[in-house]
């Protein structure tokens, strides 16, 4: 697994232009009206779709067929694709999420100095880029870069409705008010990642390439 790992890390930063424009796309949203949740709406959007596109390279000219024949298993690729899309969004929702932070606290001082609820909302960001990898890997896995795109923009399509009727600031905050509420979160996170864990794993064993 640390082989797949070190590849993925590799073919991520072959995208360094990408990932420099990335934190540029959050100072010009959230820099001229200090407004955070915006800024993390956003980082929830992009984090996801970023860590996933590893498996469109893996895809491409029968690299599954290669890969598969050196002595990786198919449960081993399955399970470096869910902590690589884990550590990699953590790191992402850290480091912009940190930086527009920043941003906001100096342009801004009476927004982003609130550390607490800049906490709550890299907290809730994260907790919905769990849930969005645990539908997005399988589907990934399942239907190959070209149809998933589709079913992807159903699912973002679906989740931006919902944004637009809830404030993920005062959905989220709700459950960061009472620890055990927050750590319920988790765990529901960490049950939807184990079924969609056990269903990419079931999807890898039954691909034929």
């Amino acid at each position: 697994m640390k082989g797949l790992f070190i590849k993925d890390m590799k073919l991520m930063l072959g995208q360094i232009a990408f990932l420099i424009i990335i934190p540029v796309v959050g100072a010009l949203i959230v820099g001229p009206t200090g407004q955070l949740d915006m800024g993390f709406g956003y980082i929830t959007s992009v984090s996801g779709i970023l860590a996933v596109t590893t498996i469109n390279y893996d895809s491409y000219d029968n690299g599954y067929a290669f890969l598969f024949a050196l002595p990786v298993s198919r449960r081993g690729y399955v399970k470096e694709k869910y902590v690589f899309a884990l550590i990699s969004s953590a790191v992402f929702v850290l480091v912009v999420g940190g930086f527009l932070w920043l941003l906001v606290t100096v342009v801004h001082p009476g927004n982003g100095g609130r550390f607490t609820e800049f906490a709550e909302g890299m907290w809730s960001s994260y907790m919905i880029v769990l849930s969005v990898l645990s539908l997005m890997i399988p589907v990934f896995l399942e239907f190959g870069a070209e149809k998933s795109r589709y079913i992807i923009l159903i699912i973002f399509g679906v989740f931006m409705a919902v944004m637009a009727a809830v404030s993920i600031g005062e959905t989220f905050s709700s459950f960061l008010d009472a620890g055990i509420k927050g750590v319920a979160l988790l765990g529901l996170n960490a049950a939807f990642l184990a079924g969609s864990y056990a269903a990419s794993c079931s999807i890898m064993e039954n691909k034929d390439f």
